[in-house]
């Protein structure tokens, strides 16, 4: 039987639900970003998360101002 302690980590983890994405780039590109995230003391993988929200987050911003709403036919 399971103690209640690896039981809530169990469940934790079931709820982290995370979504798995490939992508390709040069060699100097991927070396770079390694670079990059051992210098942040971070994993590749999370470097690019951080990179990729922020990217979103741009994103959203500029697809809620003014302008970007008056390109789509809004008022």
């Amino acid at each position: 039987m399971l103690g209640d302690t690896v039981r809530e980590k169990i469940m934790f983890a079931e709820d982290m639900r995370t979504e798995k994405i490939n992508f390709t780039c040069e060699p100097e590109d991927k070396g770079y970003l390694k670079e990059w995230a051992a210098r942040e003391g971070r994993t590749l993988s999370n470097l690019v998360e951080r990179i990729v929200k922020e990217a979103i987050l741009e994103d959203r911003v500029q697809n809620e101002s003014p302008l970007a709403k008056k390109g789509k036919g809004a008022a």
